[in-house]
């Protein structure tokens, strides 16, 4: 199980960086390397990857803004949903 969590990381985490390359082409017409090595950089950045991401994915890759924002921000709803467990299934006693 862990080998197809590791595999599925490494799939996301280069179709993230694809995204960002392609926003980055998208905006400013840098392409092939230089917006490769632009793409990996920004993306440790959080907020201008996510958002450079999400734009690349919607923009070049005629993604709709559900999926593309599922693709940057899928860790939002799996903590939301993990914190709501945590809450039901923890019981309390003071």
């Amino acid at each position: 199980m862990q080998i197809f969590f590791g595999i599925a990381y490494l799939v996301v985490g280069l179709v993230q960086l694809f995204a960002i390359m392609d926003g980055i082409s998208a905006i400013t017409s840098i392409t092939g390397f230089f917006a490769f090595m632009i793409a990996l950089f920004v993306t440790y950045i959080p907020l201008l990857g996510a958002g450079l991401g999400v734009y690349g994915a919607i923009t070049v890759w005629d993604w709709p803004l559900l999926q593309a924002s599922l693709l940057f921000f899928w860790y939002v709803p799996v903590f939301l949903i993990l914190a709501i467990a945590d809450g039901i299934f923890s019981r309390r006693t003071y």
